[in-house]
């Protein structure tokens, strides 16, 4: 991944929803609101699908984080757009993730991260943040550029339009149908989520994770 200094910079103006958002919190460029937005806490907002929870809730995960810069991109016509990465979820990344996946006979799970594209760097608001992983995730087997904000209805679709792949070299992927994806997927999720408030709690005792 890259620094926030490989995107391109510019005065922010009041041009959309998300520009005033950021123009309320006493930011005045790009960069500035790309740096406070990776500062805010990471975790999952009540709503998924519009960015401007960021700014209700004062979190975000990836997908907030990243649909608010693109958004705020978009609005000053900067070629800067969020990106979808698929790659294998395994203990690696989330402690704990293994033995969920092992009932299955399953070595990982397809799993989906978010970051900005700008030209050939990418860039992720979320790299630094207590977000339940060991690591920052920088080895994806599909990227797609999207919409800033998706659908639930959206993002599940491009997740099973992408499982149709892994399972063409995992056959025993392949063999289990959607439903079963899809809950084994939701598990992964709150195994994160547990991992992430180990972390925070580790960090709010001034020990190691």
């Amino acid at each position: 991944m890259h620094p926030i200094k490989v995107l391109p910079d510019v005065m922010l103006q009041a041009n959309g929803p998300i520009a005033e958002k950021f123009l309320q919190q006493g930011l005045k460029t790009f960069h500035e609101a790309c740096r406070w937005t990776k500062k805010l806490p990471y975790a999952a907002n009540s709503n998924s699908e519009n960015s401007l929870i960021l700014f209700e809730e004062g979190y975000g995960s990836c997908t907030a984080k990243h649909g608010a810069i693109a958004r705020l991109a978009q609005e000053h016509s900067l070629p800067v757009h969020k990106n979808l990465g698929f790659y294998r979820l395994d203990d690696e990344i989330v402690t704990g993730v293994n033995a969920l996946l092992q009932p299955y006979g399953l070595d990982f799970i397809p799993q989906i991260h978010c970051f900005l594209v700008y030209e050939d760097c990418w860039v992720d608001l979320t790299e630094g943040n207590c977000n339940g992983k060991n690591k920052t995730i920088e080895d994806y087997d599909f990227v797609l550029q999207v919409a800033p904000d998706l659908s639930q209805a959206q993002h599940q679709a491009y997740y099973l339009e992408f499982l149709r792949r892994y399972g063409a070299f995992s056959p025993r992927l392949a063999a289990l149908n959607d439903t079963t994806v899809m809950d084994l997927l939701a598990a992964c999720d709150r195994q994160l989520k547990h991992q992430c408030s180990i972390m925070a709690d580790a960090l709010s005792l001034g020990q190691p994770a």
